[in-house]
């Protein structure tokens, strides 16, 4: 009975369809497979999917075509499977139009039967007709081996776990198949011995080798029917299904989308061969395959590849990977050569590998979800996939062979050698290939920014900065602050300033500040100490961590045991070391800005360095004391920063800081004069029309009104004229043209122009921020459409100088040209779409950074706040402010807190209130801290919560007793500890009696300190609390020296020590030996 669609759609969508049927019975029976097998191994393939593909893209265009092509497909397989059921067999894996199948205990005999079923049913697609009305027909030859087999479950199951045949059977089996043709059923010789009183033999092949292969007429009798019984998909788990597909597949399935849309897409190919496992004899076999795919699977994840067959044969064992589905990157084509050169790397780490051999192509090739309804597999297939087999045959040991024209498209990337042409089979024409040696270094040095047009007016601020980089050069550091306004050229006189100091011999490095990392601590020092160290982002993690050694190393040996501490400007988790380790925030703080301050003072004595900080005004805390500090150290060094930034609006950049230092010089911009607006109107319309003849004067004096001097007006002005393809010489035209009257207008009309697509583009974008990657967009909102579509329609807008490219790899970036055409699509969005996309961006995040979340925290925060989820907002808000607090990034401690109070309920106020009152403290705000701390005991009191009271009160006293108010002090100590009695808290108690005793050691009764610091102490020693246990010693080591009695002082000091040493807190222990050598020193300046 033929199925409806949506009967069909709902059977594909069920994962169980994706894994074996055997394998299937042995999960619900729970009976583990072994992994040494005796049956018969059936190879079926299909041919003539070649010229069909041909023939339904040309006449129906690539989509269609490929949509109607794999509805052919799955039609045949679907009628394929059905009779391998019927039979009791498997099928194990697709290998392009092909299928490996598997019959447990057979002798040969249900999986010939099968066989020659399988080639009744292909009489139904001998001819297949196109919408032309011409036909192409379909074939099948199907090769039968019997004999034992290893079979082993491979894979790292957070990727996709593979069921995999293995052994001399499968050798057997591929030979077979070799010397089949189309419509036989052939058996190996095993099978043939096997079953041969039941064959009935039409003809005999015979091989290189001698071997003789039957080519089966008919069976007498044939096998009996063995069906199995189909499992129903709510008898499998989802901790069962999933580790079987690919993660995009499974999601796909999950949400209800299981019929992928067939499509022809440009992606790679890699095909690789490996050598130097025995799978029969090797009791060890599966573990070092399934080691062996492991490392390929992590290898292809980090480029975003895709693992589609692992498949052995008589020619050894290979696998088949894609790029560019079912995720597609731009840069599809570096990622695989990334990688290919990742797993030829394998043969260093895996030493049972013996050989490995890798072919590459690219081209359109057919994607999406393949098979019958009851086994199905994802695939990528098409002429570019043979191709690449073919290479992967081709190549030598250890080799990478990819075509030419791979080589040429990412030749800045990899060092290439061009090798002699080749034949290889399936093609008529020899096949232009080279071979990849390494990845090329890339230059971690600032690029001098390229601009078609010269810079215009600006003499004076030019010669300003002549003279400071001539005094930099000098060995006098220097500060530039660039300002202005939107639009007002700071970008480009910072390019020009970039292409003055190249020609004064600096090396430079720069950075940009973005809107959403205001609280992203060191985030615009990221990018300027990659290229500072030369240590590039697209390396694995410990490799990273390996060029930053080598480089510390190379600017000074002594600095490497600080090395742990680069970490945070980095943005990488280097693992602490003896000396870093108990290192508290503050200690971090100060120990990181001294490293790179001598790192940046050593090597200027080698080179000039010129570092450039843009778009300042979004400066985060932590960069601006960073700044601040090596401002300070390049005084006498040949050092020049160059900083661009708005009119500040955060108060914390408003102080005055940087710019008081006496290196600093401010170079403000202001608009056109109308000469200089002139010029530029000139430049951009001769650029526009091509040729030197001038504008129309009417033309000139229109624009340079609209623009009131503004370079980006003009600029923005002259392109949208051109996008509406005015002629400037039609000035009928021109008069007709009603132009925007405003800078928010003008962009706004600007993208009214664009198409639908192009326009949902630049809002959700714009909600991203100023900097966006193109899989961040798509991942945000997918329904922008295909990634494909997404990429061209950006690279519309880069050519159109809305968006251009920023960064082509790793992930593909745009920028938007000017922050303004940003804040005008971001803020002409309504709240709630604004709202939805920050929630749908936070929500992508989560998802694709789940295993370094951490690193996020601040972007996740900036994103939820904004969106309508109430509790991720608070969750990540608070998240944000506690580790900007650890982190001694106070201010934007504070800014986090501030902003999460007034959306948490009342009773999870007071803990937060008085988190900023320790904050402020840190700051000097104590007046602030104070008021405070009296809210958020004042609120605990109102809620009657006994714990909040306590530790309001204990915060409180603390509070009062640093600003001197020790009789106020006093009186809140004896409050709290009342309430942490009642309580029954011994902890809350105990340290009320410490500070109770630095109050009284405060005011000089060291008695009573004693006492109070005594009994802190034997609460501490009843809790075991060692921490606070060697901090009363020390203490009371304190009282005990001040009061002169000496050797109990001693004792205490040592007794603590040794409590520190067990901790392993150096800190902490560095103050017990202070302590000792205080004590030490007053000694023996008593006995002199």
């Amino acid at each position: 009975m033929k199925r409806s669609h949506l009967e069909e759609q709902n059977i594909a969508e069920r994962p169980s369809a994706y894994i074996p049927m055997d394998r299937r019975q042995s999960i619900i029976n729970r009976r583990p497979l072994p992994d040494r097998l005796y049956g018969a191994a059936l190879f079926a393939d299909i041919s003539g999917f070649t010229p069909l593909t041909e023939a339904l893209t040309r006449e129906l265009g690539p989509q269609r075509g490929a949509e109607v092509l794999t509805q052919h497909l799955n039609h045949v397989y679907d009628a394929l499977i059905t009779e391998l059921h019927r039979y009791g067999g498997s099928v194990m894996g697709f290998a392009g139009d092909a299928i490996t199948c598997w019959f447990d205990g057979d002798q040969g005999h249900k999986a010939a039967t099968c066989a020659l079923q399988m080639q009744e049913v292909m009489n139904l697609f001998k001819l297949i007709e196109v919408p032309s009305g011409q036909t192409v027909s379909l074939a099948i030859k199907i090769a039968v081996a019997t004999g034992e087999v290893r079979r082993f479950l491979v894979g790292e199951p957070n990727i996709q776990v593979i069921d995999v045949l293995a052994g001399a059977t499968l050798e057997e089996l591929s030979a077979a198949e070799k010397q089949a043709d189309k419509g036989d059923v052939i058996l190996s010789p095993h099978s043939y011995e096997a079953i041969g009183d039941v064959v009935t033999v039409r003809e005999w092949h015979t091989d290189d080798n001698g071997q003789k292969f039957a080519v089966i007429a008919k069976l007498t009798p044939p096998a009996a029917e063995t069906p199995w019984e189909i499992p129903a998909e709510h008898l499998f788990t989802t901790e069962q299904t999933r580790p079987w597909l690919l993660p995009p597949v499974y999601e796909r399935l999950q949400s209800g989308q299981g019929e992928f849309l067939a499509e022809l897409r440009p992606g790679v190919a890699l095909f690789l061969l490996f050598d130097g496992i025995d799978y029969d004899h090797d009791p060890e076999a599966g573990k070092k395959l399934d080691e062996f795919i492991r490392h390929v699977q992590h290898i292809l994840n980090q480029y975003d590849g895709s693992l589609l067959q692992v498949s052995m044969g008589d020619k050894g064992s290979y696998l088949y990977a894609a790029f560019g589905a079912p995720v597609a990157h731009e840069d599809d084509t570096v990622r695989a050569v990334s990688a290919a050169l990742g797993m030829r790397n394998l043969i260093n780490t895996l030493s049972f590998l013996t050989n490995i051999q890798i072919g590459i192509a690219a081209g359109r090739m057919r994607t999406g979800a393949y098979g019958g309804t009851m086994r199905r597999t994802y695939g990528v297939l098409g002429d570019v996939v043979n191709l690449s087999a073919r290479l992967m045959q081709a190549a030598t040991s250890n080799q990478i062979l990819a075509t030419q024209e791979i080589a040429d498209e990412v030749y800045e990337q990899f060092v290439w050698e061009s090798l002699p042409d080749i034949k290889v089979k399936g093609k008529t024409d020899l096949i232009a290939v080279a071979t990849v040696k390494t990845h090329r270094q890339n230059d971690l040095r600032l690029q001098e920014p390229q601009y078609k047009l010269p810079i215009v007016g600006r003499e004076k601020e030019i010669a300003k900065i002549k003279g400071r980089l001539l005094e930099a050069s000098g060995r006098y550091g220097q500060i530039l602050g660039v300002t202005a306004e939107a639009g007002m050229g700071k970008s480009r006189l910072v390019a020009e300033i970039i292409q003055q100091a190249y020609s004064y011999g600096f090396n430079g490095y720069g950075g940009e500040c973005l809107s959403y990392a205001t609280n992203s601590s060191y985030f615009v020092w990221q990018n300027i100490c990659r290229g500072f160290f030369g240590v590039d982002s697209n390396l694995p993690v410990e490799q990273q961590i390996q060029q930053l050694e080598d480089t510390l190393a190379e600017i000074d040996p002594s600095l490497l045991p600080r090395l742990p501490l680069l970490g945070a400007v980095f943005n990488l988790q280097i693992p602490d070391n003896d000396l870093t380790r108990s290192f508290d925030a503050k200690l971090r703080k100060l120990s990181l800005e001294s490293l790179l301050v001598d790192c940046i003072r050593i090597r200027a004595r080698q080179h000039p360095i010129f570092f450039v900080f843009e778009d300042c005004h979004w400066l985060d805390p932590l960069s601006h004391d960073l700044l601040e500090v090596v401002g300070r150290a390049i005084a006498d060094r040949p050092v020049l920063i160059i900083m661009a930034y708005r009119p500040f609006t955060i108060a914390r950049l408003q102080e005055q800081r940087i710019n008081q230092l006496p290196h600093f010089t401010e170079i403000p911009l202001t608009e056109f004069s109308p000469q200089e607006a002139e010029q530029l109107i000139h430049l951009k319309l001769k650029s526009f029309l091509g040729h030197d003849s001038a504008p129309p004067p009417e033309l000139v004096e229109q624009i340079t009104a609209r623009a009131e001097g503004n370079p980006f007006y003009i600029e923005e002005l002259i392109n949208y004229l051109q996008d509406q393809g005015f002629d400037p010489q039609d000035l009928s035209a021109f008069e007709q043209l009603e132009l925007p009257d405003s800078l928010h207008s003008l962009i706004l009309s600007r993208i009214d122009q664009l198409t639908e697509t192009q326009k949902s583009i630049i809002k959700v974008a714009s909600v991203i921020g100023r900097l966006f990657r193109a899989l961040m967009l798509w991942g945000s909102y997918p329904q922008l459409g295909e990634f494909e579509q997404i990429i061209e329609n950006l690279e519309i807008l880069s050519r159109l100088d809305l968006t251009p490219l920023d960064t082509p790899e790793p992930e593909r970036t745009y920028l938007f040209k000017h922050v303004v055409t940003q804040e005008v699509a971001y803020e002409n969005l309504p709240y709630a779409m604004r709202a939805q996309l920050h929630e749908q961006i936070g929500l992508y995040i989560e998802r694709t950074f789940a295993i370094n979340l951490d690193q996020y925290i601040d972007l996740l925060a900036f994103h939820y706040e904004r969106s309508r989820d109430e509790d991720k907002k608070r969750e990540y808000m608070l998240k944000a402010g506690t580790i900007a607090q650890n982190g001694y990034a106070n201010e934007a401690a504070l800014s986090y807190y501030q902003r999460v109070l007034p959306l948490l309920v009342i009773t999870e106020k007071g803990p937060i209130m008085r988190r900023m009152g320790e904050v402020l403290q840190l700051v000097g705000r104590w007046k602030d801290a104070g008021e405070l701390f009296e809210e958020a005991l004042s609120l605990a009191k109102s809620l009657n919560d006994t714990q909040g009271i306590a530790w309001a009160q204990a915060d409180l006293a603390e509070h009062l007793r640093k600003q001197g108010q020790y009789e106020q002090a006093a009186e809140m100590l004896d409050q709290a500890k009342e309430s942490f009695a009642l309580l029954d808290d011994a902890a809350g108690v105990g340290q009320v009696l410490k500070t109770a005793g630095t109050l009284a050691a405060q005011q000089g009764n060291l008695d009573k300190a004693r006492t109070l610091y005594t009994e802190s102490l034997d609460i501490h020693r009843q809790l075991q609390d060692n921490e606070n246990i060697a901090n009363l010693l020390s203490n009371l080591g304190i009282v005990a020296r001040f009061q002169g009695n000496y050797d109990h002082a001693q004792a205490l000091y040592e007794e603590g020590l040794a409590i520190r040493q067990s901790l392993g807190n150096k800190s902490a222990i560095a103050n017990s030996l202070n302590n000792l050598g205080v004590l030490a020193l007053h000694l023996n300046n008593n006995e002199t």
